[in-house]
C-alpha cells in the first residue's frame, strides 16, 4: 500500500507541474530550436533518455511524446524524462516511431511547433562504452581518467583515475585501451612514465608488462585484441610532435618510425607481423573472423624519402593508406600485404582501420595528411564496402570539423565516433544508425541527465569503445598491479638485428602462471 501512495504521489507531482490549456494550442510557423538536436532521428531501443532544452523564447513549455502506450507529458523547456517511463515507451514503440511536440505560451496564447518524429530501431547498442577524458590540450597527467558510461541510463565508473595518484611525480598518461571481442573480461592499457607498463587483464588476473625488446623500436603503442586468441597486435612507434608559431593548428604528432608486432598473452613472446624500413605501419586491427589484420601504412618514397631520411621537414608530406595481411590463426603465420584502400594516390591519409563485425564494411579516419588527425579540420570518415571494394566519404555523418576516432557496436548497426562540431575545441562522442543497406543515419551527441553537460563539462572525448559488459576491476585494484608489481618482459622471438641484445630468459618472467596477480574485484 506504501509502495503504491509513492506512485500515486509521484505520478501526480509529475502531472501537476505541467501547465493546462496548452491543448488549445495554434499552428506556429517558426522553426523548433532544442538542444540537443534530437530530432528527426533512429534512436537504440535501449538507449537513456535523450533530455533536451527548448531554446526558443516562451513563457511557459510543454513537450509531449506520443507513440504506442501513455503519452508523457512533461514541462519544459528544460525536458528531463523519468527514466522508467522512458524504457517502457522505447520497448512498447521498438521499430516504430515516438512523435514529439512542443508547446509554447507567448502573451497568454499557447502556440504549437510542427511535430518531430524519431524511429525507435529494433536493434539495440551495446550496453557500456569506455573512453578517456582528458583536456583538449596540454595538462597535468593527474586529470586523465578512464570512464566506463552505460548507454542505457547515465551511471558511470572509473575504469581508472589518475587522481588516485596525489604524488604528481608519481602521474601517468594513461591511454590506448583496448577489449577483446565486446567482452570486458579481457582488457589492456597504457601507462607511461613512472612505475609504467601495459596492464594486461584476463578474468580476475592482471600483470604489467615491460613490452620494449630485442630491436623494437618502443614500448607496445596502438592495439587489437585477436577476437578469439591470446594474442594482441600492436604497432611499436617512434613518435614526436612539432609546435606551428603561425598555424592555426597548433600542434602536429607523426612518426619517425613505426613497425607492427604480434604479442602472445600466456607466453609473452613478441614478433614481428610487418616491419619495413621504407613503410611506415601502425593502427592495427583484426577482422571479426580474426584471419585478417587491418592496419594503416605510409610510403615514405612516395615523398622521396628513404630509411636515413629525417621526416621532420616534410611531416606534412606524409600519408598512409589503409593496408591487410591475411593471418592463419594454426600457424600464427601472416601472408603478404595487400593494399585495401589507396589513399595517397588522391593525396588523403587514411588511419584507424575499423571492419564491421558482419565483416561487410571497413571505416577509416581520413584527413588530408599525417595519422592524429583528432586536430585537424579535414578530418572525416570514410567507408569502404569490403565486397566490392568500394570507397566513399560517409557524407551522413560528416562535418566541418574534426570527425575522427570511431567504433562499431557488435551487431554493427550503430557507430560511435568522435568531433569538434559543436564548437571547434572540444571532441565529443556523438552516436549513428547504421542500416542494412551500407546506410548511415543522422547523427547525434551522447545523452546526458543534463542535457547542457557537453557545454559545461571542459573535457575531450577520446577513444570510445563499446563493450557488452561492465569491467569489475576496481581502479583502487589497478593501481596496485601498476605501482607495486614488477613488470613482466617480453622475448622477441625473431631476434634482435645486428647489434642489439635480446632480454635473457630470466628477464621474460621464467613461469608465466606466476606473473600475473590475481585479483577478486568488489
Amino acid at each position: 500500500m506504501k509502495r503504491f501512495l509513492l506512485i500515486l504521489a509521484s505520478v501526480f507531482a509529475l502531472t501537476c507541474c505541467v501547465p493546462s490549456g496548452y491543448r488549445d494550442a495554434q499552428p506556429l510557423a517558426e522553426e523548433l530550436i532544442v538542444y540537443p538536436d534530437y530530432t528527426d532521428l533512429v534512436i537504440p531501443c535501449n538507449i537513456a533518455p535523450m533530455n533536451f532544452i527548448v531554446k526558443n523564447e516562451a513563457d511557459a513549455c510543454v513537450v509531449e511524446i506520443q507513440g504506442k502506450g501513455e503519452p508523457i507529458v512533461l514541462k519544459g523547456p528544460e525536458v528531463s524524462i523519468p527514466l522508467d517511463r522512458w524504457k517502457k515507451a522505447l520497448e512498447e514503440n521498438k521499430g516504430g516511431e515516438m512523435t514529439f511536440t512542443v508547446y509554447v505560451k507567448r502573451d497568454g496564447s499557447w502556440l504549437r511547433f510542427a511535430d518531430f518524429t524519431n524511429a525507435v530501431a529494433s536493434d539495440p547498442i551495446d550496453e557500456y562504452i569506455t573512453y578517456r577524458l582528458i583536456e583538449p590540450g596540454y595538462s597535468n597527467y593527474g586529470q586523465l581518467v578512464l570512464v566506463q558510461r552505460r548507454l542505457s541510463d547515465f551511471k558511470e565508473k572509473d575504469l581508472y583515475n589518475n587522481s588516485l595518484i596525489m604524488e604528481p611525480v608519481n602521474q601517468q598518461c594513461i591511454n590506448c585501451h583496448s577489449f577483446q571481442n565486446y567482452s570486458a573480461e579481457r582488457f589492456q592499457f597504457h601507462a607511461r612514465e613512472k612505475s609504467g607498463g601495459t596492464l594486461i587483464v584476463d578474468g580476475d588476473k592482471a600483470k604489467k608488462l615491460a613490452f620494449k625488446t630485442g630491436d623494437l623500436i618502443s614500448n607496445a603503442v596502438y592495439p587489437s585484441w585477436h577476437p578469439s586468441e591470446d594474442l594482441i597486435a600492436y604497432s611499436v612507434n617512434s613518435t614526436v610532435q612539432v609546435f606551428f608559431s603561425s598555424d592555426r593548428q597548433r600542434l602536429e604528432a607523426y612518426d619517425l618510425r613505426s613497425d607492427l608486432v604480434l604479442y602472445d598473452v600466456k607466453t609473452d613472446e613478441v614478433k614481428y607481423i610487418v616491419n619495413d624500413s621504407l613503410h611506415f605501419e601502425t593502427f592495427p586491427y583484426w577482422a571479426p573472423d580474426g584471419k585478417t589484420l587491418y592496419y594503416a601504412s605510409a610510403d615514405i618514397t612516395l615523398f622521396g624519402a628513404n630509411s636515413k631520411t629525417v621526416v621532420t621537414p616534410m611531416c606534412r608530406d606524409i600519408r598512409y593508406s589503409i593496408c591487410s595481411v591475411s593471418f592463419d590463426p594454426q600457424t600464427r603465420e601472416f601472408g603478404s600485404p595487400q593494399m585495401v584502400f589507396d589513399a595517397a594516390l588522391d593525396s588523403l591519409s587514411a588511419v584507424t582501420p575499423r571492419p564491421s563485425p558482419d565483416g561487410k564494411y571497413l571505416l577509416s579516419g581520413v584527413g588530408s595528411y599525417g595519422s592524429f588527425h583528432i586536430w585537424h579540420d579535414s578530418a572525416d570518415l570514410y567507408l569502404t564496402d569490403l565486397t566490392t571494394g568500394q570507397t566513399r566519404p560517409l557524407d551522413e555523418v560528416n562535418s566541418d570539423d574534426a570527425d575522427s576516432f570511431k567504433a562499431w557496436s557488435s551487431n554493427s548497426r550503430w557507430i560511435v565516433f568522435t568531433t569538434r562540431r559543436d564548437d571547434g575545441a572540444y571532441t565529443r562522442l556523438y552516436l549513428t544508425y547504421f542500416d542494412k543497406d551500407g546506410r548511415a543515419h543522422k547523427p547525434f551527441i551522447l545523452p546526458q541527465e543534463d542535457p547542457e553537460q557537453n557545454l559545461r563539462l571542459f573535457k575531450a572525448y577520446n577513444v570510445p569503445e563499446f563493450t557488452r559488459d561492465e569491467v569489475k576491476w576496481s581502479p583502487k585494484d589497478i593501481e596496485q598491479i601498476l605501482l607495486h608489481s614488477e613488470p613482466v618482459h617480453t622475448t622477441q622471438l625473431d631476434g634482435p638485428k645486428d647489434g642489439e641484445v635480446q632480454n635473457s630468459p630470466s628477464q621474460s618472467g621464467g613461469n608465466v602462471e606466476s606473473d600475473w596477480h590475481s585479483s577478486f574485484p568488489q
